[in-house]
């Protein structure tokens, strides 16, 4: 059974469609990239996939159950996300920022377990950030700290991890270090959506590919079958040619 699978979902902030009938279904151990233009929807099907909007039709279904009828904190062990834009506007340190994670299963006023304790510690090492524990996530690098919010997913155990542009502002290091930790992480099963602004970052581990164009209109396959010069030239606006272009 798919673990996340979005049916003719529509949405429209005007008078023009957004997203316009789009559907795919991702399984465990599934990698999707979701490219196109600024302006196509990437980001706002994120938030469809997570209940936080609504659409104008379709539906999203979430280990079988619509989105809409899951418990906030129920949803929260299904599904993680981590958005584009993070901030940190209390100054905690890196290992309480990824314990933070773990709100969903320990609850606000509980306290966290040896469970949750462990959950974060082992999300840390997944991530490479460990020796930055005691640190202000403030103080860490950009990379360093999109590392530190992946941790704090991880340490969710939620069964689909949403990411939107989780590779922006990296130097090539840490984009190729993010691709393979994800790439790590749909190994263990999980399934994985990825937007991306480099259509060649998903060489890097992805199996699946939706294209998203403005207007609405999209295709969703297999990475090979997609990601073509002749395809992407078209959705961008390119040259097919073009060297921004995977070969």
């Amino acid at each position: 059974m798919p673990v996340l699978r979005a049916s003719a979902l529509t949405f429209s902030y005007g008078p023009e469609p957004l997203i316009n009938g789009l559907g795919f279904e991702l399984r465990s151990g599934d990698f999707m990239c979701v490219l196109g233009p600024n302006g196509s929807g990437k980001s706002t099907l994120l938030k469809l996939l997570t209940g936080y909007i609504r659409g104008a039709s379709g539906s999203v279904h979430i280990a079988g159950e619509d989105v809409f009828g899951i418990g906030t904190r129920e949803l929260a062990r299904l599904v993680a996300y981590v958005p584009s834009e993070t901030s940190t506007p209390y100054d905690f340190t890196a290992r309480e920022m990824v314990l933070l994670g773990r709100t969903a299963r320990s609850g606000f006023w509980r306290g966290y377990s040896a469970a949750d304790e462990e959950a974060a510690d082992r999300a840390m090492e997944e991530t490479g950030i460990t020796r930055f524990a005691g640190r202000s996530v403030n103080s860490l690098s950009t990379g360093e700290r999109q590392l530190a919010f992946i941790a704090q997913a991880l340490a969710q155990e939620a069964r689909v991890l949403l990411m939107d542009e989780p590779t922006s502002h990296l130097d090539l290091k840490y984009k190729s270090a993010v691709m393979a930790l994800l790439a790590g992480l749909v190994s263990k099963r999980m399934a994985v959506a990825v937007v991306l602004h480099e259509p060649a970052l998903a060489r890097l581990g992805c199996n699946k590919a939706l294209l998203m164009e403005r207007g609405g209109g999209y295709s969703f396959g297999p990475v090979p079958e997609l990601l073509t010069a002749q395809r992407l030239a078209r959705v961008y606006g390119l040259p097919e040619n073009s060297p921004l272009l995977p070969k």
